[in-house]
C-alpha cells in the first residue's frame, strides 16, 4: 500500500480561510486598471488600497473583505467591477525540484502546491509531505488535502519528503539481487566442474 494513503485528507472547513498578516489581496478594478494590483497585508493586518486607503481586514472571509473593498470606493465605481482574491505565500522545500515561495489561494491542493514548485525531485513512491511552523509539533498532511483546509499561516513551511531509497530504486535493486543470484550460480557450477 502506497505510504501517502495512509494519511486522510483533513475534512473540509476545518480552518476558515481568513485573511492573516503577510497575505497577498490581488485587487482587480476593471474601471481603473492602474488601481489594481497585489497589496500585501502588514503585520497589524491592514491593506493600504490605492485612492481608498488603509483597511483593517484582518480575520476577514474573502466576501468580506471584498465588501469593505468596495465600500472603501464610496460610490465612485460599480461593485461588479471589482474583484478580490486572497493569496498565501507558502513556502516548499525539500524533496522538490524549485524550492520557492508560491502565491496560493484556499483551493488549491498540496499535490498542485507540489507542481507549482516544481515537482518532485526524484520520481517514484509517494512523497510524504510535512507542514512545519516555528514554535509547534510538525504534522503531516496528505496530497489531496486543500492548503485553506490545513489552518497554514504564510510564516509556515512545507517540507516534502523524498521517498526512501529503496522505493525509488526497488527495480534496480531488484536487478541487482537476481545478477549477483545468476553470478553466484555460475561460480558455483564451475567451482563443481572443476572439483571433479
Amino acid at each position: 500500500m502506497p505510504r501517502g494513503a495512509e494519511i486522510a485528507p483533513t475534512p473540509r472547513g476545518t480552518y476558515p480561510w481568513t485573511v492573516e498578516a503577510g497575505d497577498i489581496v490581488r485587487l482587480k478594478n476593471w474601471s481603473a486598471p492602474d488601481q489594481s494590483g497585489d497589496l500585501p497585508v502588514n503585520e497589524r493586518g491592514v491593506v493600504l488600497v490605492p485612492t481608498v486607503g488603509a483597511l483593517e481586514v484582518q480575520g476577514l472571509t474573502t466576501d468580506s473583505m471584498q465588501q469593505r473593498i468596495v465600500q472603501g470606493f464610496s460610490g465612485r465605481i460599480d461593485p461588479s467591477r471589482v474583484d478580490v482574491q486572497l493569496f498565501r505565500p507558502i513556502t516548499v522545500t525539500g524533496g522538490v525540484k524549485t524550492p520557492s515561495v508560491q502565491l496560493v489561494d484556499g483551493s488549491t491542493s498540496v499535490l498542485s502546491l507540489i507542481a507549482k514548485a516544481g515537482g518532485a525531485i526524484r520520481p517514484g513512491g509517494d512523497n510524504r509531505v510535512f507542514v512545519v511552523r516555528a514554535n509547534a509539533p510538525t504534522r503531516e498532511i496528505s496530497v489531496a488535502d486543500r492548503i485553506g483546509d490545513l489552518g497554514i499561516r504564510s510564516s509556515d513551511q512545507l517540507y516534502v519528503q523524498d521517498p526512501p531509497f529503496v522505493v525509488r530504486n526497488e527495480l534496480a535493486i531488484r536487478a541487482a539481487y537476481e545478477l549477483m543470484q545468476f553470478g553466484l550460480g555460475l561460480f558455483t557450477i564451475y567451482y563443481l566442474i572443476r572439483r571433479n
